[in-house]
């Protein structure tokens, strides 16, 4: 499956978010859909993480409403090693009907905290790709875009390699993609090829003092004077090094794409599930932590980089599709626990309710993303409205494959048509293709088709 045949939200900006720790709909549907929808709307959202727990299957309707992409993990706690059972399977078919297509269902294998009984077992690796084969045709059988599993940020696993190595590269045939947590720590967007990592710049008493006298919880350089902290640039430079060195950093799509490049001899989407700069966070003395101000510039650079408005640094590759910052709320999102509040985008902590990101990025001009590759200017829109919809909110796009001729056609019918019994006028071959949700006015898109003849079903 090519990389353009994916579905994307309309308009994608490449700005994703990780909603919460907890129950998808614990504020209620009408705080979500009167406050949230309109918000991250504002601030450009297009893509939103959430757990599969009790309402996430009328929220993510609701986004798929909205024109926002949901991606729904199959949460199970300690998840390894064990595959889809039967409950799981009945809610992926249940949001698959919703017109759901990304799912999860792992998250960093790679960690004792993931696994029953809290250790991982020496043969961990391969237990983890066993049950990621088995899921991965759980899912695909079904209809679904299943993940291989992200791993832990700077983890060495080569889950994809190994699927390779167990001779089912055949599976990626098929609407795999790849999640990823692409935490940048407290590093900056261009890590490793920054100055600092490569030469050991130092910092400028302007720049240090700037930061120095932000007003926040914490201090940025943790007491360091500016002499400490350049030299510890100057003696732990990494001249040369590249992402395929140290990927703990934004730019860890890089490095799973030169191996999927290798395994596969292409890309396969990427997308991020967790992401972005944490407040406070200081893995790297060579840089400041992150202040709330740090976290702003950061955090608002990377969304120009996705949408390609980036005058600092070139715009997302193709297969990158999205960012999922964590964390949009917690305490306010209804979560019980406090122990992600620090990392909340919107927050009581924070002066307005919310970090000054928030109020920047609802500032920022918003645009959709341009595509790369080389059938960018081949790709065509599908939109329109369905008269007397009622019920059916679901549309099923299909390509028919034996018709020729030039342009981009579309055929309206009903999952009710007789087809013809005469083998001569039996309807052409179709291949499924997307499926979308009708708005509130009844309206349809389908974006990035390749050109050729469709059929659009209205199933009842």
């Amino acid at each position: 499956m090519e990389l353009h045949e994916y579905p994307r939200p309309i308009n994608d900006t490449g700005i994703g978010i990780h909603w919460t720790t907890g129950y998808a709909t614990a504020i209620g549907m009408r705080q979500i859909r009167d406050f949230w929808i309109p918000e991250m709307k504002s601030l450009g959202i297009k893509w939103v993480k959430i757990y599969n727990h009790d309402g996430a299957l009328d929220f993510a309707e609701l986004l798929l409403a909205e024109g926002l992409m949901p991606i729904v993990r199959i949460y199970r706690p300690t998840p390894n090693p064990s595959r889809l059972d039967v409950k799981d399977v009945v809610q992926i078919d249940a949001f698959l009907r919703s017109g759901v297509r990304y799912f999860e269902f792992n998250s960093e294998p790679d960690r004792d905290a993931e696994w029953k009984g809290g250790r991982m077992p020496a043969n961990g690796l391969n237990l983890v790709v066993e049950n990621t084969i088995a899921n991965l045709e759980i899912i695909l059988e079904r209809g679904g875009m299943p993940a291989v599993p992200a791993v832990s940020s700077g983890s060495r696993w080569d889950i994809v390699g190994k699927i390779v190595a167990f001779g089912r590269k055949d599976l990626f045939a098929g609407p795999v993609w790849q999640a990823i947590h692409n935490y940048s720590r407290n590093r900056p967007l261009d890590y490793p090829y920054d100055i600092g990592n490569q030469e050991g710049a130092a910092y400028t008493y302007r720049f240090y003092q700037i930061v120095n006298e932000e007003e926040w919880q914490e201090n940025a350089w943790r007491g360091r004077s500016l002499e400490e902290v350049n030299r510890l640039r100057s003696d732990r430079t990494n001249p040369g090094a590249t992402v395929m060195d140290d990927h703990a950093c934004w730019l860890a799509y890089e490095y799973f794409d030169v191996l999927n490049q290798k395994h596969l001899g292409h890309s396969i989407p990427l997308l991020s599930t967790e992401c972005g700069y944490l407040i406070g966070e200081d893995v790297d003395p060579r840089y400041p932590a992150t202040s709330p101000d740090l976290h702003m510039a950061q955090t608002l650079e990377s969304c120009r980089i996705m949408m390609g408005t980036s005058q600092r640094f070139p715009a997302a590759p193709d297969y990158y599709f999205c960012t999922a910052s964590w964390l949009l709320g917690n305490a306010q999102l209804g979560s019980t626990s406090s122990w992600w509040e620090t990392h909340a985008w919107y927050s009581d902590r924070w002066q307005g309710g919310a970090l000054p990101l928030v109020f920047a990025l609802k500032s920022e001009p918003k645009v959709a993303r341009r595509w790369h590759g080389a059938v960018a200017d081949e790709l065509v829109s599908l939109y329109g409205t369905v008269a007397n919809a009622g019920d059916c909110r679901t549309l099923v796009l299909y390509k028919e494959l034996s018709k020729a001729g030039e342009g981009t056609t579309v055929d309206l019918s009903t999952s009710g048509e007789k087809e013809p019994e005469d083998d001569a006028a039996a309807p052409p071959a179709r291949e499924e293709k997307a499926t979308a949700t009708l708005d509130s006015s009844n309206t349809y898109r389908f974006d990035n088709l390749a050109p050729g003849n469709y059929l659009l079903r209205v199933p009842g």
